[in-house]
């Protein structure tokens, strides 16, 4: 299924700096940014509040980290107003608040910068701090698609695929999916791969579709993974293998992916690819109802974890025996 929102975007990464080649001489590198700082330069502002928070060359220093970013947001730097937007939304070194973290993105959205815009329409998407507003949603993720972000590309994309603040135009979906994945977001190139499987806006190419899950599996993407291993499974664009399938449900339950974990749980309580082993259903069943009480397989997790329950509970009535559950048991979606 098409993943309806992705994360706030933190900005952590690519800031230009007013000091290049630090490596060889952090200590140094963090006096002169601090000097830069203190002289009211809001670029070199961003850049240390941003390593006191990570902790990155220099001692972790949440509260003054925080304060620097709200420094820099103060002199201009619009970069350091959306940090500190996120710092606040996440409750990331400070106490959780919707409402600074809202102010921050709106006035840095205003002043231009991308992500901030994208992250305030996913305020407004969950109702953190705002109204819920699909609509505002969708407006904020087009100009910040307009001015460069590829989260806000993705979400409008998101947006146009699920009909959400916007009429249905999976056509429209796929080509701001296919610009984000291009510029390496792994939620669009996921989102990208959904389409192309089931021929949404696109032509149906289940080689394609393979291409994307493995690329976003790679990310570590849990439902990539799974979509990817159910395709392995099924043939479908590629050679069918059940074992290879199986390593990649591993793989997405260890990450969160619910449904993953009751195909594997399953796996191990029929012996349809695993050895029977029904301690090992019961854990995986049990998480897969942990993680989403709700999915699709959710009815059918709850009787095949009451069936190996009742296997485990009564093992001298059934030493020896190897047949799994009979058929009509459970009947896996």
């Amino acid at each position: 299924m098409i993943r309806a929102i992705t994360l706030p975007v933190a900005l952590l990464v690519g800031l230009a700096g007013p000091v290049h080649a630090h490596d060889a001489d952090t200590a140094g590198f963090i006096a002169t940014l601090t000097a830069q700082c203190d002289a009211e330069d809001a670029e070199a502002c961003t850049r240390l509040g941003n390593l006191l928070l990570e902790g990155d060359g220099v001692a972790r220093d949440d509260a003054r980290g925080v304060a620097i970013l709200a420094k820099a947001c103060q002199l201009g730097d619009m970069r350091g107003c959306t940090m500190a937007g996120f710092v606040y939304s996440k409750g990331q070194s400070v106490a959780r608040s919707p409402d600074r973290a809202r102010a921050y993105y709106a006035y840095s959205c205003r002043g231009g910068e991308a992500t901030a815009c994208s992250n305030l329409g996913l305020a407004y998407i969950s109702g953190d701090g705002v109204p819920k507003n699909d609509a505002r949603a969708t407006a904020l993720f087009r100009q910040g698609c307009k001015n460069g972000s590829m989260a806000g590309c993705a979400n409008l994309g998101a947006s146009y695929s699920l009909g959400r603040g916007v009429s249905r135009s999976h056509r429209k979906a796929a080509r701001l999916f296919e610009r984000a994945c291009d510029a390496d977001d792994q939620h669009a190139c996921y989102n990208l791969g959904v389409l192309r499987r089931d021929g949404l806006g696109v032509r149906r190419d289940p080689e394609g579709a393979i291409a994307l899950f493995e690329r976003s599996c790679a990310a570590r993407d849990s439902s990539a993974c799974g979509n990817l291993a159910n395709m392995i499974d099924d043939g479908r664009g590629t050679t069918k293998d059940r074992q290879r399938a199986l390593e990649l449900h591993e793989d997405a339950c260890e990450l969160g992916e619910a449904e993953s974990c009751f195909t594997l749980g399953r796996a191990y309580q029929t012996g349809n690819g695993r050895e029977r082993d029904d301690l090992r259903a019961v854990a995986l069943l049990e998480r897969s109802l942990t993680l989403n009480p709700k999915t699709p397989s959710a009815a059918n997790a709850a009787k095949a974890l009451a069936i190996s329950q009742k296997e485990i509970s009564a093992p001298s009535r059934n030493a020896g025996k190897q047949d799994g559950p009979k058929e009509g048991q459970v009947h896996d979606e």
